[in-house]
């Protein structure tokens, strides 16, 4: 079920934290954090990590946003509305403009990728798999090269 917004809360409950209107906090939850966020949207894909486990890429969308305000004390450090960027297990942390650029390099690599998906496909015409018994003697090779040479060294 997705969270209420401050505003769907009511007058009370914006008037009592402090909620922009789209803010989906429950600041009455145990650890709420002191910020307000908006909903997070993401991707449906997950996390592109190669350097992880299926499992761990599992965990984590590809992509993902959402509004975060930070005022508690504003009269002391004052109010910021950031953007926070999500890439898998990493987060920038954008200013409105800056998540605006962000956006526009995003709309002008989407065409760029295009046409890097676009060779890839012609060049995948001509992939082969290998072949698991050459394969096992290439390993098997390496391996008596291995033991020749740590024999030779030691």
């Amino acid at each position: 079920m997705t969270a209420l917004t401050a505003a769907q809360r009511g007058t009370e409950w914006l008037l009592r934290w402090g909620c922009p209107p789209d803010c989906a906090t429950d600041h009455d939850a145990p650890g709420a954090p002191e910020w307000h966020t908006s909903h997070r949207i993401e991707t449906v894909m997950r996390d592109i990590d190669s350097s992880l486990t299926p499992e761990e890429r599992a965990q984590w969308p590809w992509l993902a946003a959402q509004v975060v305000v930070i005022n508690d004390k504003p009269q002391a450090y004052g109010r910021q509305t950031r953007v926070w960027l999500d890439f898998g297990t990493s987060t920038g942390e954008l200013s409105p403009t800056e998540a605006r650029q962000a956006l526009a390099e995003l709309r002008g690599f989407t065409a760029r990728l295009e046409a890097v998906v676009d060779a890839a496909e012609r060049t995948a015409a001509d992939d082969v798999e290998g072949d698991p018994e050459i394969a096992r003697l290439d390993r098997e090779a390496d391996d008596r090269r291995i033991r020749a040479i740590t024999k030779a060294c030691g």
